[in-house]
């Protein structure tokens, strides 16, 4: 592997990706990243990728992976200072406290689907002690496996919302922990478009050949990590749930919603030249939409 091997930072000039592919810019090393880690969106895959490139001394432990060490820290992360990698269920406020010139990186998913995925797997694939479970730290986790999918996506709590509510806005505006986001839908535009890369869950091999073309990685495949399954044929999927269900998770999601149309919108823009006369890639973006939104 290409051990710590630095990437390359594409910069453009304005106006410059009208006119052609967000790859060919001008090219900057990028030796530093900080991984906006989705929740169940092939995050997990892909910090095995990220995580090989980095060696372990550059690589910060883990910061915090729920609401309640978010409240414990209580924005105290300067004390995280000083690695090269980040990777982790963090958000501005983190990246705030400790950016030393870091590339930002981060992964989509269709939120429908991103919720399902969570709920199954907090259902079916997080076994934990019966102590542990009906602690603070996991209610989310023994909700899920008490209830139906509807009633999970519709809790009013805020130990659920967290995970339900507009997380990947919140995430990359402030924190996925804290219902408070503090950016507007402009700034976060802003922010995915200079990012060098993210990945598209519904776009793993172009995700990849963008990551490759990007970072100068050899990779050929993404690794299977935390994979929530199918729970025995029981899981909950997008095709069983109905209009009542589909509508509280547009409505707890808008801001998600509009930042993954935006996001696979640039997405397809910027890993291959666009065909203009045919209208080829503004129809496959639509299509995504579509299809997602319509089940």
């Amino acid at each position: 592997m290409n051990r710590c091997k630095p990437g390359l930072r594409w910069t453009f000039t304005p106006g410059q990706e009208s006119q052609e592919s967000a790859n060919s810019g001008i090219a900057e090393m990028i030796d530093k990243i900080f991984f906006f880690h989705n929740l169940k969106a092939g995050g997990s895959s892909l910090r095995l990728i990220i995580e090989s490139r980095f060696p372990a001394e550059k690589r910060c432990p883990l910061i915090e992976l729920n609401k309640v060490d978010h409240e414990y820290f209580r924005g105290d992360y300067a004390r995280f200072r000083g690695y090269d990698l980040y990777a982790g269920h963090y958000g501005q406020d983190i990246f705030a406290a400790v950016n030393d010139d870091h590339s930002c990186i981060t992964n989509f998913r269709h939120p429908a689907t991103r919720l399902i995925s969570l709920y199954n797997f907090f259902r079916f694939k997080v076994n934990l002690p019966d102590e542990e479970l009906h602690t603070e730290r996991y209610y989310a986790v023994l909700l899920a496996k008490s209830v139906s999918f509807e009633r999970f996506v519709s809790a009013d709590d805020p130990r659920v919302d967290v995970y339900v509510r507009n997380a990947h806005f919140r995430q990359l505006t402030n924190s996925c922990w804290s219902l408070d986001p503090t950016n507007k839908v402009g700034g976060v535009f802003r922010f995915i478009d200079r990012m060098p890369w993210y990945y598209v869950c519904e776009y793993p091999d172009l995700s990849l050949l963008w990551m490759r073309r990007v970072f100068n990685w050899d990779v050929d495949q993404m690794p299977r990590e935390n994979v929530t399954g199918d729970g025995g044929g029981c899981a909950t999927s997008l095709s069983t749930l109905d209009d009542r269900t589909h509508r509280i998770i547009r409505m707890k999601n808008k801001l998600d919603f509009t930042i993954y149309r935006y996001a696979v919108d640039r997405f397809l823009t910027r890993t291959g030249p666009r065909d203009c006369s045919s209208g080829r890639r503004a129809t496959n973006a639509s299509k995504v939409h579509a299809q997602h939104e319509g089940d």
